[in-house]
């Protein structure tokens, strides 16, 4: 039902004259208009709303009702950054339901006042309400709502061990994680979640040298990176963009470890140029008026790591380092880079995708013919799954980088990508692009 069916409801009813149907018919208003609220001020209405259907329905009258009340005038506070005056309103909702409502609504209410303990930085009261929701969720086998409500009680667990940031804490986190992937369907939005939640406890654990639960081996940095790449697989950049940025930044930030942990090795300063393509990424949402801590948190690691490829390899620049990795790593991951990297670009204005195109393309054409044959093989690959804009662009920085110097084995390797990889209509597309810009077909 809409905003403007349960105002027109409201509208009908008299509390005088049915009360407790008011007071519902409120609640649902509140409910929906405090959904659609964009500003902390667009909560005030609801709440009011809120406030008079619960001196109606009160706790002694209709405790459950009260309760649910109550949480839906927490949440509004919560959502206007105010958890301290949400919190003792979860908890009177949560002793309310007690025994009154189902296990689940019980359960939930638990996990709402867990979320706001530890957002007040209290986690053994946030603890001790998660432990209760999970003994009341059991096994949820079966129940899509119930296996919700118990991935969400040990992630929200699992944040208050974090919070804790001891030893135990950590592995207690480690393990709540685990427990959450394992119930939690694999694309939601809380398996992503719980997935850089379990990466990030992981790398601290390794950094400090803590073994693992259950005597297993030592947290594995490896184990970290996986977890960071699932969780960037489910927190899309389209639909999740800052949550996606964060967990970039977090892969980066393992890649850079697991550096650390091999320095002097080749492995390693792939490891460094992997950390350089996700900061990088992250860098591209990252708004430094909206999002200025990490944006500079992002800006030194970029920095850095940028300054360490430079010392180790002799080369200069990011474009030439992102290369570098594409040319030495299997087809598989340079796909899937080189991929990411055009879909980012293709959202570019214009002038910046021809100049960031025109980098990219460029530092590959410096790479010698054997690397620039196997680069140039899996670029024409992915420009065929993107907007012409971004083909057209592309078939102008080779045609540059080209005329840069002699490029006869570099337009031989083109054209022969191009006679494998393509079919009639492509062919003919992608060559007439090129030729358009002053190429010479071999």
């Amino acid at each position: 039902m809409n905003v403007q069916a349960l105002e027109a409801e409201l509208d009908r009813l008299k509390a005088g004259d049915d009360p407790d149907r008011w007071a519902l018919a409120a609640y649902r208003l509140a409910l929906a208009r405090s959904e659609l609220a964009t500003l902390p001020a667009d909560l005030a209405d609801p709440l009011d709303l809120l406030d008079r259907a619960g001196r109606i329905l009160t706790r002694d009258r209709a405790p459950v009702e009260h309760a649910r009340i109550l949480t839906a005038a927490a949440n509004c506070h919560r959502a206007a950054a105010r958890p301290d005056r949400a919190l003792p309103l979860f908890t009177e909702a949560a002793a309310l339901l007690a025994d009154r409502a189902p296990p689940a609504e019980q359960a939930a209410s638990l996990i709402n006042v867990g979320l706001v303990n530890g957002e007040v930085g209290r986690p053994g009261p946030a603890i001790q309400a998660l432990d209760a929701a999970v003994a009341l969720l059991g096994d949820p086998t079966g129940d899509e709502e119930a296996a919700r409500l118990l991935g969400a009680a040990f992630i929200n667990r699992a944040q208050a061990h974090q919070g804790d940031g001891s030893d135990a804490g950590l592995l207690a986190a480690a393990g709540d994680y685990d427990r959450a992937l394992a119930t939690l369907p694999p694309a939601s939005p809380q398996a992503g979640m719980a997935a850089h939640g379990h990466g990030s406890v992981l790398l601290e654990l390794d950094r400090r040298g803590v073994a693992n639960p259950a005597g297993s081996p030592q947290a594995s940095v490896d184990r970290c990176i996986e977890r960071f790449q699932q969780a960037l697989a489910v927190l899309g950049p389209d639909s999740f963009p800052f949550q996606h940025a964060i967990a970039e930044h977090s892969l980066a930030v393992a890649y850079e470890w697991r550096a650390a942990a091999f320095d002097g090795t080749a492995g390693a300063v792939d490891d460094l140029a992997r950390a350089l393509i996700c900061v990088e990424a992250a860098m591209a949402v990252f708004d430094p008026r909206l999002h200025a801590p990490q944006w500079r948190t992002a800006a030194e690691m970029m920095g850095r790591v940028e300054a360490r490829l430079d010392e180790r390899t002799g080369e200069r620049g990011r474009p030439a380092h992102v290369v570098a990795l594409l040319a030495r790593t299997n087809e598989e991951e340079r796909g899937r880079l080189l991929r990411e990297r055009l879909v980012r670009s293709a959202s570019l204005p214009r002038a910046r995708l021809t100049s960031e195109l025109d980098e990219l393309v460029a530092a590959m054409a410096d790479r010698p013919v054997t690397d620039y044959d196997r680069l140039v093989r899996t670029l024409i690959g992915a420009l065929m799954e993107l907007p012409d804009t971004v083909l057209e662009a592309a078939c102008g920085a080779m045609c540059r980088a080209h005329a840069a110097d002699d490029a006869e084995a570099r337009d031989r390797a083109l054209d022969t990508a191009i006679h494998d990889l393509l079919f009639g209509p492509q062919r003919v597309r992608v060559r007439d692009l090129l030729e358009a810009e002053g190429w010479v077909r071999p």
